[in-house]
């Protein structure tokens, strides 16, 4: 999975355009201050996800997730850093939802 750094500024940066075939993604903030992420290029700082220093923000479509859609980042002031690792493919169609194990209650007495 390649990893690659988009230099985020003060307007909505695009950090992700569409493709349906990426299946995972992965973005790690890496600079000093928070980093917004939106769907929408409106207003990312107040309505976005915020990403904070250090922080990152996994998405996986098997889990219905959406990183195939296109996505921007946006900072309140300077510019900043945030890395990029995605996972492309396709995804296996699941005709019944996977058995999770069970979990033992205690009993009540």
């Amino acid at each position: 999975m390649p990893v690659r750094t988009v230099t985020v500024g003060t307007t909505p940066t695009q950090v992700m355009a569409y493709n349906n075939r990426r299946t995972t993604v992965s973005l790690t903030n890496v600079g000093t201050a928070t980093i917004y992420l939106s769907d929408s290029q409106t207003d990312i700082t107040n309505q976005g996800y915020p990403i904070e220093v250090g922080g990152a923000y996994d998405m996986l479509r098997a889990l219905g997730d959406q990183p195939n859609l296109q996505w921007f980042a946006e900072v309140a002031a300077a510019t900043q850093e945030i890395r990029i690792i995605e996972s492309f493919g396709d995804l296996p169609v699941m005709f019944t939802p996977p058995e999770l194990p069970s979990i033992a209650q205690p009993e009540v007495t």
